[in-house]
């Protein structure tokens, strides 16, 4: 391997996964990823920062071994405890035994069921320094970055900031940084897709530490995927933190009724239900499902107050589009949020039903109860779509919803 240099001393020891196209089960990859480490060499003492997926552990160990032997390894540095960033521990400790891991409190036991034996370890508190002779670490614990483990490794003298997920893109290429990239588009599209994925839920956390790496001024960001942010590195913080902070700029209670229909029946529904949002004071936006991409749906969910999913029943079952959007939720933090279903059904209706209990399971604030119409909704049941809306502006107005 050519080493990767990002200082005297300082090197890139991780792998490329360019064919992985599914990252945890559920995120496509469309250019593959990579799992960044990093070799700090000081005059007294070498640190590890950071690990690889464990499939990839005789890669990894040959990038270090082409670097210094692994009996010059002191430390190993947790950053993050995901497999995808720790995997190849278990192999390196077999190799290295004598290494001190250093994590914070909340990694141990994750590191503890990993390992699954007796190693040297040791937890790190925030502000701690760690002296390698010339190269000094600091840590800063930055929980739900994006797990509550999670802190990033300050490399002071050369201004480097480790930041595991946090900056980080599912993007794989020839080039490491992120100023030699041959399609600097496609990598900011990963970098903006994984945010929107994996950090979008932590917009509290990632306000926070956006703040704390401003006062850092890193002249590199080593995040553990994706290209080394050596070029404006502090675009990419600007980036996470207008994401993050769009909450704070809407003014107004808004609620999207997201709806599919076969027939025209459920979309009946959904236009009396806005009619009766916006009576009670609320912005109403009305969404067809299959006319608009989820990503454009999850985002305006980000920005509501609360949602309403209109869905008829296929086959007595939910149809594709809002089984695909109820799944997405899983990117946003929806925790306590208000919602509730409603639609037209044929024969039995178990679509309303099932969403209902997915939210449910999902613990978001579910009321009114949903409603259904069989067929084509009577004049009625139209009004009581007008009346279900009204109820629900209610909802997402008090207090307890905001």
């Amino acid at each position: 391997m050519a080493l990767i240099t990002l200082a005297p001393d300082v090197y890139s020891v991780g792998v490329k996964d360019p064919d992985l196209a599914i990252f945890d089960i559920v995120i496509p990859t469309e250019c593959g990823t990579t799992y960044n480490a990093y070799l700090v060499k000081g005059s007294d003492k070498t640190a590890l920062i950071d690990c690889v997926k464990r499939p990839f552990s005789d890669e990894f160990i040959q990038n270090i071994t082409d670097i210094c032997p692994l009996e010059s390894i002191d430390y190993v540095i947790v950053n993050h405890s995901e497999p995808d960033h720790s995997g190849a521990l278990v192999e390196l400790l077999q190799l290295r035994p004598d290494a001190e891991v250093l994590f914070t409190r909340a990694a141990k036991s994750f590191i503890d069921n990993l390992v699954n034996r007796d190693y040297r370890h040791r937890i790190v508190k925030d502000g701690e320094e760690l002296q390698l002779g010339g190269k000094t670490l600091v840590f800063q614990e930055t929980p739900f970055l994006h797990w509550p483990d999670t802190m990033l490794t300050w490399l002071k003298e050369d201004r480097i900031l480790f930041t595991c997920d946090f900056l980080g893109a599912h993007y794989s290429s020839e080039s490491n940084f992120n100023d030699e990239l041959k399609d600097p588009e496609a990598a900011q599209r990963a970098f903006e897709f994984y945010y929107a994925t994996i950090m979008r839920p932590y917009k509290d956390y990632i306000l926070k530490a956006t703040q704390r790496v401003r006062e850092l001024n890193p002249k590199i960001v080593a995040p553990s995927h994706g290209p080394i942010l050596r070029k404006d590195p502090l675009s990419y913080l600007d980036y996470y933190e207008e994401r993050a902070s769009i909450l704070n700029r809407i003014h107004e209670v808004r609620v999207p009724v997201v709806y599919v229909s076969a027939y025209g029946n459920t979309e009946a529904m959904a236009r009396k239900v806005a009619e009766g949002l916006a009576e009670g004071g609320v912005t109403p936006v009305l969404l067809n499902a299959v006319e608009t991409p989820i990503a454009a749906i999850v985002d305006e969910f980000e920005k509501a107050s609360g949602f309403l999913i209109g869905t008829p029943t296929l086959n007595a079952d939910v149809p594709h589009p809002i089984l695909e959007l109820v799944a997405s939720l899983v990117f946003l933090n929806m925790r306590g949020k208000p919602a509730s279903v409603f639609g037209s059904y044929g024969w039995s209706g178990e679509a309303i039903r099932t969403v209902h209990d997915i939210l449910q399971s999902m613990r978001m604030k579910v009321g009114p109860d949903p409603i259904k119409a069989r067929m084509t909704p009577s004049k009625a049941e139209l009004e009581e779509c007008v009346n279900f809306g009204r109820t629900f502006a209610e909802i997402v107005k008090a207090p307890a919803a905001k």
